[in-house]
């Protein structure tokens, strides 16, 4: 196998493993945001993902309305959610 093939497969490799996790990621914030906002994961849609030092940051809208969420490390083995209406 060429070094050049080999490079092009790592690369493809990296590129499905990221899309895999941003799915993952993308999962996991819309069931945290679920409860706080009163709508069910899969009509809710997340954008704005962001990390601004600790814990996440990450815009939910459901039935036109968008919420503000944040994830804080509360001490514990997980992290603690809110949402509120975005102004």
């Amino acid at each position: 196998m060429t070094s050049r093939l080999l490079s092009l497969i790592t690369v493809i490799f990296a590129v499905m493993l990221s899309a895999t996790a941003c799915v993952a990621l993308t999962d996991q914030l819309k069931t945290a945001s679920a409860g706080h906002i009163g709508c069910v994961p899969e009509q809710l849609t997340i954008s704005n993902i962001r990390s601004p030092g600790v814990g996440l940051l990450w815009n939910a809208t459901c039935n036109g309305k968008t919420y503000l969420c944040s994830e804080v490390a509360s001490g514990k083995s997980s992290a603690e959610y809110s949402c509120a209406l975005a102004q």
